[in-house]
């Protein structure tokens, strides 16, 4: 992504940022992405807690 699209990105979401505000949010941008990648692995449906759970019905 270049610096003007990731420009346009924040105009359309509506935040109103100074070029210099853009220009520091951009030098982060590549950090921002690899956190992202490693919050949400793919998983499989075994790995949620919640297949295991049983709630007890009384």
């Amino acid at each position: 992504m270049t610096k003007e699209e990731f420009g346009a990105v924040l105009d359309r979401a509506g935040l109103k940022l100074s070029d210099a505000q853009k220009t520091e949010l951009f030098s982060v941008y590549p950090l921002l992405q690899a956190m992202v990648a490693r919050a949400h692995p793919e998983m499989p449906r075994e790995a949620e807690m919640s297949i295991m759970f049983n709630a007890e019905v009384k």
